[in-house]
């Protein structure tokens, strides 16, 4: 009796892992997971064809999890990591990340920055001979399966502060748009709309966790979302996202989402 027990147990497992990995396979669709990462940011792109897009990587070690529950258990590869801007609330995973998964190609800023967190990651990716690309605005990044990458920021010239260095991106497929915004502030922002760039989208992922030093009226406007999303920890020590960036969405009429609320945020575009 106990033998039997323990082998249609044995059955069950199996037959769920194989429902579990039934479900992760390719279905055509664009998959944008807005990961629960706490105070920091995590997204992963899971293209029509399955191939992983993981921008940032988050405050901790919480991405690894994600990426495990979302991503095929065989497979180990992430074709594009993309390093928005070097603070520690998006890349204190990445290391790890480097280390379980076999890296295509790591899209990062050429912009100078000294910390030892930041130095160990670029020490793991030179150790690995990643092949390193760097953001131009003139050269979208194909996945082959109908999504493209726009890259929509920082230009070689632009010498801000590091936030406003962060990497931006355009997610396009079919007819959605998903903007990617990272750590940009007011002075991105202002920036990136004197180069006349297309920013309309869909999806905002709001930039900076909803701080007051981004989320400009002009910013918003030309993005003209449906929808807002915030990438912020329950009760952080900032007051992320602030009052009056939520009141400005609420008056232009964007509803807004955070994952301190909502936990992992997960959209598909068909």
């Amino acid at each position: 009796m106990g033998k039997t027990l323990f082998v249609s147990a044995g059955l069950m497992i199996i037959a769920l892992l194989l429902i579990r990995e039934i479900t992760l396979l390719p279905d055509g669709a664009l998959h944008v997971h807005i990961l629960d990462v706490g105070q920091g940011d995590a997204i992963l792109l899971v293209t029509p064809s399955g191939k992983q897009v993981l921008i940032d990587g988050g405050p901790n070690l919480a991405a690894l999890s994600h990426l495990d529950r979302l991503m095929p258990f065989f497979d180990r590869t992430i074709e594009l990591l993309v390093i928005t801007h070097p603070d520690a609330d998006h890349i204190t995973a990445l290391p790890e990340v480097l280390r379980r998964y076999d890296i295509d190609r790591v899209l990062m800023t050429g912009a100078g920055h000294t910390s030892g967190r930041y130095d160990a990651l670029r020490s793991v990716i030179e150790s690995r001979s990643i092949p390193v690309v760097y953001p131009d605005p003139s050269v979208d990044i194909s996945m082959e399966d109908g999504v493209v990458l726009d890259i929509i920021w920082p230009t070689t010239a632009y010498t801000g502060a590091s936030n406003d260095q962060s990497i931006v991106i355009r997610v396009l497929y079919k007819d959605h748009a998903i903007l990617l915004t990272g750590d940009i502030e007011h002075d991105a922002e202002r920036a990136i709309l004197a180069t006349g760039a297309d920013i309309r989208s869909d999806i905002l992922k709001v930039a900076h966790h909803g701080s007051r030093t981004s989320s400009s009226t002009g910013f918003l406007l030309a993005v003209d979302p449906k929808v807002g999303i915030v990438s912020v920890g329950k009760d952080n020590r900032f007051g992320h996202p602030h009052t009056e960036v939520l009141d400005r969405y609420k008056r232009l009429g964007i509803p807004t989402k955070t994952t301190a609320n909502a936990g992992v945020i997960s959209l598909v575009f068909k």
